[in-house]
This record gives structure tokens, C-alpha cells and sequence, in this order.
């Protein structure tokens, strides 16, 4: 009688399983809206420039029916920000920013990530979410500087405005 009951629990068990994840398969986005999900969830603005001029730029491959695998290969940051370069002041004065020259600027990365059911991001290597990995990169870029600037005040995108100040960068302005 006990073997029943739990040979009953256990069939009903692996019902429910395969029904959950019949739903969640049923119910999770397209390779594309992940993509898109995942790149807003990154909070990385070069990469979103990057997308919306160039949708080919980054690529995603599904790994198991659970997630996918993202990168963007190259990717030209330079092209997409201001940026200054602030030398760190004495104390007390204010401190000295310039436009950053081309080759204080240049900088190309490669991005790696992986993406749940939900579309959210996470670094296939620690697997922490929201998280990426990268690495510095030869560039990849799609055009030149002067054409991607071009297409984007075309398209009312604004160059990402970053500070660059003792070796560490810091955003400008939100997106």
C-alpha cells in the first residue's frame, strides 16, 4: 500500500514537472526579444548604440532549451561615446577636464553572455545575473567613426557622454 502511494506522489511529481516546463517553453521569448531584453538589462549604452544601428552586430545562439548564448564581437566603443579625460586636481581645486584624444578613447571589447528563459542576463562564468563577461578586442566596427556618428544624429541617438579620471570611467548621463 505505501509503495502505491508513493509511486502515485512520484508519477504526479513528473506530470506537474513536465507541465511547468511545457509552459515556461511556451511562454519564453523569441531568440530576438531575449536578445533585446538582455541588452536593456546589461545597462551597457555602447552596446545599445550598437544595437540599434546594427541589429547584426550581436549574435545569439541557443545553448538548451533553458538559455541562449550572446556575444558582441569587436565592438568599437569609441564610436559610440564622448568622452573627457579630468587629470585627478590638489586638494581643494577643481578639477582639469579635456576631450579625450582618439588614442585615449579607443577601445574595443568583446562581450560574452548568457540568457535565461525570461530574457535576463547573466555571466556564464561566475553566473551571476545581470552580469557579462569581456575582454579587449580587436575592433570590429560596422562603418567608420564619421558614419556611425552620422546615422546616429540621422536617428536622434546621442553619443554616450563617459568621464575618464584616474584610470576609472564613470557615465555622464543615463539612458
Amino acid at each position: 500500500m505505501k509503495l502505491r502511494n508513493w509511486s502515485g506522489l512520484l508519477l504526479l511529481g513528473c506530470i506537474a514537472f513536465a507541465m511547468w516546463t511545457t509552459i515556461r517553453l511556451l511562454n519564453a521569448p523569441s531568440a530576438e526579444e531575449a536578445l533585446q531584453r538582455s541588452l536593456a538589462a546589461l545597462k551597457r549604452p555602447e552596446l545599445d548604440v550598437l544595437y540599434a544601428l546594427h541589429r547584426d552586430a550581436c549574435s545569439i545562439v541557443r545553448v538548451s532549451i533553458w538559455r541562449w548564448s550572446a556575444e558582441c564581437t569587436g565592438v568599437p566603443q569609441h564610436f559610440y561615446r564622448e568622452a573627457i579625460h579630468c587629470e585627478t586636481p590638489p586638494r581643494g581645486s577643481p578639477a582639469q577636464c579635456r576631450p579625450a584624444t582618439a588614442s585615449e578613447d579607443k577601445d574595443c571589447r568583446s562581450f560574452f553572455w548568457d540568457i535565461d528563459l525570461d530574457g535576463n542576463p547573466f555571466d556564464s562564468i561566475s553566473h551571476r545575473s545581470g552580469h557579462y563577461a569581456s575582454i579587449e578586442a580587436e575592433c570590429n566596427p560596422k562603418g567608420t567613426l564619421v558614419s556611425e556618428r552620422e546615422e546616429m544624429a540621422r536617428r536622434g541617438i546621442r553619443p554616450v557622454r563617459v568621464e575618464i579620471s584616474g584610470g576609472a570611467m564613470r557615465m555622464l548621463d543615463e539612458r
